[in-house]
């Protein structure tokens, strides 16, 4: 059973169930969501797709036109190609929603620098053949799980201060006023081959789910998401989340799914199986698909030359867009390109070399040498300048 609407006031985002799966299966969802550009932001940027037995959520970055169009492209990509009912299919349907993105950011140079972060949730078969919760998560949108009476929070948010809360450097309190708490560490559209997280969790009848954008959590406190999912249909809870996160500032667009275990195993005494941790993978088959591309490209070569040619330019130059932090033989750098690359395009060296990476605090360290994802130079510049700041009482290296 599938109940839709769009929050009231919603005066942009997506909403799309344009297919539906077809399941035999016993378990069976119900869900309700809602959408708000609140307050702030003159578009809504969120995006959020549901079918029968998945369930998605997506908020768009990259400038005004740009996240709208990342985050549709992204969600509709993921319902169109998810038909491989496990957990590796999930993933597989995320992977194909950041080469959607990819690939129009090619076609459409006017939308460079575009992403989306991802939360989804399918009814799939494990391994054994049951019928399980599958999550797959990237970015800071995140995936709850409220049971008996307690919320957990399924995903991790994958930010630079969510890296620093889970590292002991900061507390919740200053993490929400934090001036780097919008930094990503991770979204779609960003790199060729993206880490993406994923779990499998045990369906009971009457647990609910609450897949949502960061307009949310960040505007309510999980005591108050734990209130109004205990109480009324998915649909009213879907609605009251979005009006009262609106009310209390509507800084950013909020946009929630509200799923339930409509049909299902029943819980074992009450009790709820803990969450595992997530499993993070990069895919093991992009190797494989361009050399599959380059043979097929060589039974054309001479028909193609000139189209190959111009596909080549694109690919340059779209290589080159972007800009991260990262480390250079030890010293914090600012790069241009895509951190890992974009076939035989390598990120360029830009600047650095008067900032050791040894000298920064644990979890910005960790963070800059796994990459931190900039939208400008100038904004690696005061990120930097951040970083130095930070080092109070660390006496400079010599020469």
């Amino acid at each position: 059973m599938l109940r839709l609407r769009v929050g009231i006031g919603a005066t942009a985002g997506t909403v799309i169930a344009s297919r539906r799966i077809e399941r035999g299966g016993y378990v069976r969802l119900e869900a309700g969501t809602a959408s708000h550009t609140g307050r702030i932001r003159t578009s809504n940027q969120d995006s959020v797709g549901l079918v029968d037995g998945l369930y998605v959520v997506a908020d768009g970055m990259g400038g005004h036109r740009g996240g709208e169009v990342a985050s549709a492209e992204a969600v509709a990509a993921m319902l169109a190609v998810f038909d491989r009912r496990d957990r590796a299919g999930l993933v597989a349907a995320v992977r194909s929603a950041n080469r959607t993105i990819l690939e129009k950011t090619v076609t459409r140079p006017d939308l460079s620098g575009m992403g989306t972060t991802l939360c989804a949730l399918a009814v799939v078969s494990s391994a054994s053949g049951d019928e399980v919760l599958a999550v797959a998560n990237i970015g800071d949108s995140r995936v709850y799980r409220f049971a008996a009476g307690e919320l957990v929070q399924v995903s991790d948010d994958h930010s630079l201060v969510a890296d620093l809360m889970r590292a002991g450097e900061l507390s919740a309190e200053e993490a929400a006023q934090h001036p780097q708490r919008n930094i990503l560490t991770r979204a779609l559209g960003i790199e060729a081959d993206p880490v993406i997280d994923s779990w499998e969790l045990e369906p009971v009848l009457g647990d609910r789910y609450l897949l949502c954008s960061d307009g949310l959590f960040n505007e309510l406190d999980d005591g108050r998401l734990a209130e109004v999912l205990a109480a009324g249909t998915v649909q009213e809870s879907a609605d009251l989340l979005v009006d009262e996160a609106v009310e209390n500032g509507g800084h950013d667009n909020v946009t929630v799914l509200v799923i339930e275990v409509v049909a299902g195993p029943e819980a074992r005494e009450g009790r709820r199986s803990t969450v595992p941790a997530a499993r993070s993978e990069r895919s093991t088959h992009v190797r494989g698909a361009a050399e599959k591309g380059r043979i097929a490209f060589g039974t054309a070569l001479a028909m193609a030359a000139c189209v190959v040619a111009t596909a080549v330019l694109v690919l340059g130059l779209y290589a080159r867009q972007g800009w991260f932090i990262g480390s250079d033989d030890g010293d914090v750098a600012v790069f241009r390109g895509r951190p890992s690359g974009l076939l035989w395009f390598d990120p360029t060296f830009v600047e650095g070399g008067d900032l050791r990476l040894a000298g920064l605090d644990g979890p910005i360290r960790i963070a800059v040498a796994e990459t931190i994802v900039v939208g400008s130079l100038g904004e690696a510049r005061r990120l930097i300048e951040g970083f130095r700041a930070g080092m109070e009482g660390v006496p400079s290296e010599e020469a």
